[in-house]
């Protein structure tokens, strides 16, 4: 009998009385299981991405951990060209620690990721931090006002607490939070189109988690996306960080199962497939979903 009929077997056949023991059972012995892997499409970055199974039993990921340390590639910093946008300047290489959701015609990406500080005026400080984004396949790119209460940072080293949950009405909310005394916490609630099917009905839903090194690309001097191009060699590292859980949030939110075992697909980017355990050391899904975060790309 294969793993996932044994699952099925223990929830058809449980008590209302048994259910939560039965469903504990099978957690367990999807974590014993070992994470498959794919080969992921996607280019343009230095990524690795454990994302959860598809369906109705989940509403949500939280996760928690520790923000790795960047070391920048002094050749991939960039300075704006006249009419290019300030906050375009700065490393080309920049590290991301986000969630995510996936249905039929919609996605998600929101964490954290590297980017400009700004005081409460709006002010760029001439520093950089871990900064709070979100966007959707049909809604793009979005951050917290820089003047907002709720722009908040994190720094390499800050523990973390995130949570990607999808709402009763539709929404999606990333939670965000520091950890230790008088540390930042805020909640981020948005629309996502395409969530919902022709009946209003949330469509089969997979989360994922992911720590990378997104890139760009200059073209003519300026800033630009390097999605659906190969990946930069670059002598930008990220180190010193860690997931230290990961769990999926079970429908109604009763119960929780570590993204670990059978539970967790590893989706290796195409450019790094051929070289990915030099790129990802250590890289190795425990029990609880925890894991070392350490990117080293390929060097120029």
């Amino acid at each position: 009998m294969s793993l996932l009929s044994l699952v099925l077997l223990l929830v058809r056949t449980a008590s209302a009385g048994e259910l939560e023991d039965g469903a504990g059972k099978a957690a367990k012995l999807a974590a014993a299981a070992k994470p498959s892997y794919v080969v992921d499409k996607a280019l343009g970055a230095w990524y690795r991405k454990v994302v959860g199974p598809e369906g109705d039993d989940y509403e949500g990921l939280v996760t928690w951990g520790i923000l790795p340390r960047p070391e920048f590639d002094p050749a991939r910093e960039h300075a704006t060209s006249p009419g290019e946008e300030t906050h375009k300047s700065g490393p080309l290489d920049r590290p991301d620690i986000y969630l995510g959701l996936h249905a039929a015609g919609a996605e998600v990406d929101a964490g954290l990721i590297w980017d400009h500080v700004y005081d409460r005026a709006g002010k760029d400080t001439g520093k950089f931090a871990y900064r709070v984004y979100w966007r959707t396949s049909k809604g793009g790119w979005n951050n917290p006002g820089t003047t907002a209460a709720n722009n908040i940072y994190l720094n390499p080293g800050d523990g973390f607490v995130m949570t990607m949950l999808v709402l009763p009405d539709g929404q999606a909310q990333l939670s965000v939070s520091g950890t230790g005394k008088g540390a930042a916490s805020e909640a981020y609630t948005f629309d996502v189109p395409g969530l919902r099917d022709a009946a209003g009905k949330l469509k089969p839903l997979s989360f994922k988690r992911i720590h990378s090194i997104d890139q760009f690309r200059l073209v003519d001097g300026k800033r630009t996306g390097n999605e659906n191009h190969p990946a930069l060699p670059t002598k930008t590292r990220l180190t010193g960080g860690r997931w230290s859980g990961a769990s999926l949030i079970a429908a109604g939110g009763k119960r929780r199962s570590p993204l670990a075992g059978s539970l967790a697909t590893v989706h290796r980017g195409a450019d790094a497939a051929s070289h990915y355990a030099a790129i990802f050391p250590g890289a190795s899904v425990g029990e609880r979903g925890e894991e070392e975060m350490a990117v080293l790309p390929p060097r120029p």
